[in-house]
């Protein structure tokens, strides 16, 4: 049986088929995680050098591919459609878009001549953000579908949402009989289609692009320095002496690795401010953007201090 109704309720809840979609998310994890171990024990057997660096970068990338399959892979898991007197909701994950029912302008069966396309995540089984199909150039898909056929076009006045019930004829006649249900009672959700997010999601930072892009250089920069200290490590003596200027004019006798403080250090600092600034985003974008910017000039001035000491010593 496709649907489930809520007797108490009043709701009839659907699960789109996941099979597919969630076998190839599992994979393409589990194929990332594993070049990521491989990674990681490989560089672990190296000494500490420009492979080792590039073997833990590789193992890092992987980590952050597997996470995003696992999360992409747990939203199709927890995907579902439900309808009731107030209209349709689409769960996707942490995300719930609701459309209210007097929105609702047209119920389309897919048709395979619609040729539907994605631009967001996609592979076989699984497809979720915009694009275009037939006559909808603008549709947010949320649906498992393989062939065309399989998708069912809920209709606003400015959007199409593509989804893909089990039973799509019966899944539009449930969506008509609340409709009706709705009107003959004069009981009828109004207002205009709404996204909600849980506290992870609807965080700023997510649509925040400037925010973004200042992180995103303050980790380069930490990258950046990180390689630098490793490509260079196998040159340096067994006791050197560090210059440090971000501190002031001190020159000390250290073993070669006490070389790795720099990075250290600079990795702590960006950590600390990377939290700060996703606490103080929510109240206040002016901090956030202190914060980070910090972060950047920060880790400029470590690699500066990196290539003073190493030249020094």
């Amino acid at each position: 049986m496709h649907t489930v109704l809520l007797k108490g309720q009043g709701l009839t809840i659907e699960r789109p088929a996941r099979s597919a979609g969630t076998a190839i998310g599992i994979i393409a994890c589990g194929l990332a995680l594993a070049l990521a171990i491989a990674l990681l024990v490989r560089g672990l057997g190296w000494p500490t050098s420009w492979p080792a660096f590039a073997a833990y970068v590789g193992a890092g990338v992987m980590v952050v591919v597997a996470s995003a399959f696992a999360f992409w892979t747990w939203a199709c898991i927890t995907m579902r459609y439900t309808v009731g007197p107030g209209g349709v909701t689409i769960r996707w994950g942490p995300i719930r878009h609701q459309i209210p029912i007097t929105r609702i302008e047209a119920i389309t069966a897919g048709r395979m001549e619609q040729n539907p396309r994605v631009q967001g995540i996609g592979w076989m089984g699984y497809h979720v953000g915009r694009g275009r199909a037939g006559n909808f150039t603008d549709v947010l898909f949320f649906s498992t579908h393989r062939s065309a056929k399989d998708i069912v076009y809920v209709s606003t006045a400015d959007t199409a949402y593509a989804i893909s019930p089990r039973d799509p004829a019966r899944f539009a006649a449930e969506i008509q009989r609340f409709y009706q249900a709705a009107v003959g009672s004069g009981d009828v959700a109004d207002g205009e289609p709404t996204v909600e997010r849980d506290i992870v999601a609807g965080h700023p930072i997510w649509s925040d692009r400037t925010a973004q892009a200042i992180a995103f250089l303050a980790v380069l920069v930490n990258v950046v320095l990180w390689g630098y200290i490793f490509a260079n490590y196998p040159h340096l003596s067994n006791q050197i002496t560090i210059e440090f200027p971000p501190i002031g004019s001190i020159t000390t006798l250290h073993a070669r690795a006490d070389i790795f403080k720099i990075p250290f250090a600079a990795t702590a600092i960006l950590a600390t401010n990377m939290l700060a600034s996703l606490l103080f985003q929510p109240r206040e974008r002016a901090a956030t953007y202190l914060l980070l910017t910090g972060s950047v000039f920060f880790q400029a001035a470590f690699l500066v201090a990196a290539v003073v000491a190493i030249v020094n010593a």
